[in-house]
């Protein structure tokens, strides 16, 4: 997929607040709510095995979700929009993973612990079981520039499985070698819970220094990477992407991102005011999982 984050766990609220202990209670019954209800409800929820584009290979023996091709969810419930209206949940950013975590039949599976591209397609499951596969977004035209709104079609998204090997079966370590420089180094897949680590921690830099440079490069690398030439030590591998050159810094950026298992949020796009027609990537807006009544 593109370098457009998908990731959806930043969908509810750009703004970020730290919650009271009153609030982290209201949060904990939330969710206990929706698993008592779960268990408890007379009536069958439906629900649907939904495949993995990662088919678990990147996930340990230890690991319930090891080779894993798919898992089953049940589809939500107005208690789980209970979850997704709650304003402690939202602004914590926490609802989307609270009713994706509800939702996930085997309580096994912890949802943080799913790399970002089985999550995304999880969630996308839910947003369309939910409330549909029509997706209308504004979307600014390559071509003459001019916004217009454009209905995407959910239920037709792709999906990219992981098709390269790691270097041992059941660890999410796959090898690269820089085209520059010549080193072989060792990438991670992040799941969820890593890239919510690297997105805080922007934040609280962004605001301690207030520096309006993004280290966005520079931090995924260092969090992606986790060997360079069979060295795995932080300070080492952090200096080495410091002074890693252009070149292989986009070389190795771009080999992710062509072999991340993920939805491809790519489809296509005919512009009303000039005609243009052509792929795009599907922007990720609070309209996809707070959809206009």
């Amino acid at each position: 997929m593109s370098e457009v984050n998908v990731d959806l766990k930043e969908t509810e609220d750009s703004t970020k607040e730290v919650l009271t202990p009153e609030e982290m209670a209201g949060i904990e019954r939330a969710q206990k709510m929706g698993r008592a209800a779960n268990e408890t409800s007379p009536f069958r929820i439906p629900t649907e095995f939904v495949p993995l584009p990662s088919f678990g290979l990147v996930y340990p023996p230890t690991s319930p979700l090891h080779n894993v091709k798919e898992i089953e969810l049940r589809y939500m419930t107005a208690a789980d929009e209970d979850i997704l209206t709650s304003r402690s949940l939202l602004r914590s950013g926490k609802a989307i993973d609270a009713v994706l975590q509800n939702c996930i039949v085997d309580k096994r599976i912890n949802s943080e612990q799913l790399i970002s591209g089985d999550k995304n397609a999880l969630v996308t499951f839910l947003r369309v079981s939910g409330y549909g596969p029509e997706y209308s977004v504004e979307i600014t035209c390559p071509s003459c520039g001019e916004e217009s709104k454009y209905d995407f079609d959910l239920s037709q998204l792709e999906m990219k499985t992981l098709d390269i090997e790691p270097v041992e079966p059941g660890e999410n370590r796959f090898p690269f070698r820089l085209p520059s420089l010549g080193a072989e180094i060792e990438f991670k897949f992040l799941n969820s819970a890593e890239e919510k680590e690297i997105s805080d921690a922007q934040d609280k830099l962004k605001k301690t220094t207030r520096s309006p440079v993004d280290r966005n490069v520079t931090t995924r690398l260092k969090n992606t990477i986790i060997s360079v030439q069979g060295n795995t030590d932080h300070t080492y591998i952090n200096q080495f992407v410091e002074s890693l050159n252009v070149r292989d810094s986009r070389a190795i950026r771009k080999y992710m991102e062509d072999n991340t298992p993920d939805l491809d949020m790519k489809q296509e796009f005919n512009c009303v005011h000039c005609g243009h027609r052509g792929e795009v990537d599907i922007p990720i807006t609070v309209g996809f999982f707070w959809p206009d009544e």
